[in-house]
């Protein structure tokens, strides 16, 4: 009996979750990073906004520099206040402002095509530039809707993830070393991915690092790609538990 009602309730959240609406994340808001006049919504590049300009003979470049990422137009979040954090603001978004570093450097790195060479010098005329900033970053839910850190496991906890999903912003321009001319800007919004079960669900950005991994290789996909191809977006779905 026991065993028939546990298997009742696991079917009916199953269902709950199936019937719950998978969120978009919207535009990204302008943050004061970048200029965002030209960028449009471009459905053959992997971010919600773009702009390339014409012209570039991108075959020219062979390395790419990293900067370190921009922190200081990141939207101000009410919901980091909650559940006693306030003092570690400040060390979360320097964490994940490495770690976005960090992460496009590798994905360059790791790149099969080997396409470009990380640099740390962008005084030359064959060096990209690449500024990012992080504009938007809110906490898991899942954590600040577990009162007093009880935790929520597997499909429970996505039925109260999926409610209210928690959103990490990004924008990015890539630059001529020599001349500092902007040739590509781009913006994206995301929102921590639909899962089952999930352990980035039960730390505070997991899901944010998650995504930034995805844009790293996004952006390698966009400068690899060959004129008139599709890069496509990012899957709003992950069914892996790591």
């Amino acid at each position: 009996m026991k065993l028939k009602n546990a298997m009742a309730s696991i079917l009916s959240l199953v269902l709950m979750v199936n019937f719950l609406p998978v969120c978009a994340a919207a535009d990204p808001k302008p943050s004061g990073f970048m200029d965002q006049s030209g960028m449009t919504i471009r459905g053959d590049l992997p971010f919600e906004m773009g702009w390339i300009k014409p012209g570039v003979n991108w075959q020219k470049y062979t390395k790419i520099v990293i900067a370190p990422v921009d922190t200081k137009h990141l939207l101000k979040s009410n919901e980091w206040q909650e559940m006693g954090r306030t003092g570690e603001i400040q060390r979360d978004i320097k964490k994940l402002a490495m770690y976005t570093r960090g992460a496009f450097s590798n994905a360059f790195i790791t790149d099969p095509k080997k396409r470009f060479k990380i640099s740390y010098s962008a005084k030359s005329a064959d060096t990209l530039l690449v500024e990012m900033a992080l504009t938007e970053l809110t906490p898991n839910k899942v954590l600040l809707k577990a009162a007093g850190y009880v935790p929520l496991y597997g499909l429970a906890a996505t039925a109260v993830n999926q409610t209210n999903p928690s959103y990490v912003s990004i924008e990015i321009r890539l630059k001529d070393g020599k001349t500092g001319e902007i040739l590509a800007k781009f913006a994206d919004r995301k929102n921590e991915p639909f899962t089952l079960v999930n352990i980035d669900q039960f730390s505070w950005y997991g899901f944010a690092e998650k995504r930034v991994d995805e844009w790293s290789v996004k952006l390698v996909e966009t400068l690899n790609r060959k004129p008139g191809t599709v890069v496509s977006k990012s899957s709003n779905f992950d069914l892996k538990p790591w």
